[in-house]
């Protein structure tokens, strides 16, 4: 084999390596958004369950008398929201899940942090905004993150990793029928 031949040949592996690397590069990024993907669809999960969970329970304390027609001001205070005396630490209405926090899994066994919010939200200008009073709508808001320091649920900052966090609000209504 000649000077020639030996060149081109180590040349031809160096690009083969190359390309492997390259191959091998590509192949680790798609398997990491895929699992990202996973996790995030996981969370949605449960977002979702929480908030069926949560639209199961009666719109407030009062309204667990279905007999007669319940008036504003026999709703629960803003500022009173979440988990009353009585309730023993056990959910009983739609706003005891007002600063609640559950450690929960997926079917993957990957532990989420899963924290509500529910407040009085009326409607101004179009929007949705922060009611200081009781009104007869109530928004929940939903936010999941993944449990662990180094997270998975996540996006890059320049070279390091930021934790995200989904988030679902939905808004729920007190009606009576008689």
């Amino acid at each position: 084999m000649h000077t020639g031949q030996t060149l081109l040949t180590f040349g031809a592996l160096f690009l083969l390596t190359i390309a492997i690397f390259n191959n091998n590069r590509h192949l680790a990024h798609n398997d990491m958004s895929l699992a990202q993907n996973r996790y995030k669809l996981e969370a949605l999960s449960l977002i979702g369950s929480h908030l069926e969970q949560a639209l199961g329970y009666y719109f407030d304390e009062a309204s667990t008398d279905t007999v007669s027609e319940k008036r504003l001001s026999d709703f629960t205070l803003p500022e009173n929201l979440g988990l009353e005396d009585n309730d023993d630490s056990v959910i009983d209405d739609f706003d005891d899940f007002h600063n609640y926090t559950v450690i929960d899994t997926g079917r993957s066994g990957v532990p989420y942090r899963i924290t509500f919010r529910v407040e009085y939200v009326e409607l101004q200008n179009g929007q949705l905004v922060v009611s200081n009073s009781r009104q007869y709508y109530k928004r929940i808001t939903i936010r999941v993150t993944d449990n662990f320091a180094d997270p998975l649920i996540y996006h890059y900052s320049g070279n390091q990793k930021i934790k995200d966090t989904l988030k679902v609000s939905f808004v729920n209504s007190y009606w009576f029928y008689n």
